[in-house]
C-alpha cells in the first residue's frame, strides 16, 4: 500500500508521496546503481537524470509507477545508513560478525549514538555489501577506514590474500637510479663493473634503443571497449537528431492567386465598400471561373463598364 501527503493548506507546496519498497526492489535499485556506476569515470556522482533512468528501470520491472524524487530518496536513505556503519567500522575497537553482518559494537558506544544509528547497528545489517560497493569509494570525509582482517576476509579470503601479497614490497630491491641517462638510453654493460670500474669509451655515453623498440615505461594504449564504442556511435546520432530538429523548417511556397489582380482593381474603384462586396461576392462563385478569368485580363474600362451594369441591373 502507498501512504501519502496532501498540502498542508492551499498555498503550501505539495509533498512527494511515500511508498513502501521490499527487499527485492531494494535490491534492484541498489545493484542497478551499482552495474549504472561501474561504467562511469572516476569520481562519477549519481544525480537526478541518473535517478530517473533508474526509476525507469524499476516501473519496467515492477510496474511500481515511482518517481525520481522517490529513487533519490531511497537512495540517500541507504548512503546516510552507510555512514553510520563505515563510522562504526572505522573505531579500532569495533569489528565485523560475517556471519550475521552485524557490527561488533561496545554497549558504552552505543549510549553515544543517535536513534537510528542504534537501530541500524543493533541488528543484522541488511544490503550491507551492496551499500559498501556502492558508497565505500564515495566518502570524501575518510570515514571509512575498517580493518581488512575483519572486513574483507568474509567475502573472499583467497582474494584478500592474494591483494595483501600484491601489495607488500618490503621484499624487492629498490630500483638503481642511474643519472644523467635519458628514458630511451640503455647503459652500457661496461659501466658498472664490479669494484668501480669503467671503460673510458662506454662510461660517459649509453647505448641507443634501437628505433623499432619502444620504452618499457610507455605503456600501449588501451583499445576503447565495446560499450565506450557503443555509446560515441550513440551521442554522434543523438546529435545529428539534434541539429535536424533544430534546423528552420522549410518554406512552402503559397500557391499564387490568379484573380489576385482583378481583386485589387476592384478594391481601386470609386464605388462603396457595399458594392464591392456585393460584386466581390457575385464574383467569387465557383460556377463563374471562367467570368473572373475574362475580367482579370480585361481592361480597367471594361472591367469597370461591367461593375456598373452589374450594379444597376443592366447584366440580368
Amino acid at each position: 500500500m502507498t501512504k501519502g501527503k496532501g498540502k498542508v493548506d492551499g498555498d503550501g507546496p505539495s509533498r512527494e508521496r511515500t511508498i513502501n519498497w521490499d527487499d527485492g526492489q531494494t535490491k534492484f535499485m541498489l545493484d542497478w546503481c551499482i552495474d549504472y556506476m561501474k561504467n562511469q569515470h572516476a569520481g562519477f556522482k549519481f544525480k537526478k537524470q541518473h535517478h530517473m533512468k533508474c526509476a525507469d528501470a524499476l516501473n519496467k520491472e515492477f510496474g511500481m509507477g515511482v518517481t525520481v524524487a522517490q529513487v533519490d530518496r531511497h537512495f540517500r536513505h541507504y548512503k546516510e545508513n552507510w555512514k553510520y556503519v563505515s563510522k562504526a567500522l572505522s573505531n579500532s575497537g569495533n569489528g565485523f560478525d560475517s556471519t550475521r553482518c552485524m557490527v561488533t559494537i561496545s554497549e558504552s558506544e552505543k549510549e553515544n549514538l543517535n536513534d537510528r544509528a542504534r537501530r541500524l547497528l543493533s541488528k543484522p545489517i541488511k544490503f550491507f555489501y551492496e551499500m559498501k560497493e556502492l558508497f565505500a569509494g564515495t566518502n570524501a570525509d575518510g570515514s571509512f577506514a575498517a580493518d581488512q582482517d575483519t572486513c574483507m576476509n568474509d567475502r573472499d579470503d583467497s582474494e584478500s590474500d592474494d591483494s595483501q601479497g600484491l601489495n607488500d614490497m618490503s621484499g624487492y630491491a629498490l630500483p638503481e637510479d642511474i643519472t644523467g641517462d635519458d628514458s630511451d638510453t640503455l647503459p652500457s654493460p661496461l659501466s658498472h663493473k664490479p669494484g668501480g670500474e669503467s671503460s673510458s669509451n662506454t662510461s660517459r655515453a649509453g647505448i641507443k634503443r634501437p628505433r623499432g623498440c619502444k620504452s618499457p615505461s610507455k605503456k600501449p594504449k588501451k583499445a576503447k571497449s565495446r560499450f565506450s564504442q557503443t555509446t560515441e556511435q550513440l551521442n554522434s546520432t543523438l546529435l545529428s537528431l539534434q541539429k535536424f530538429l533544430n534546423a528552420p523548417a522549410p518554406q512552402v511556397l503559397q500557391p499564387s492567386n490568379p484573380h489576385a489582380s482583378l481583386w485589387e482593381r476592384l478594391e481601386a474603384m470609386t464605388i462603396t465598400t457595399d458594392d464591392k462586396i456585393t460584386v466581390g461576392q457575385y464574383l467569387a462563385h465557383n460556377e463563374r471561373k471562367g467570368l473572373r478569368d475574362f475580367l482579370s485580363n480585361a481592361s480597367d474600362t471594361t472591367l469597370q463598364t461591367w461593375v456598373y451594369k452589374f450594379l444597376t441591373g443592366e447584366n440580368y
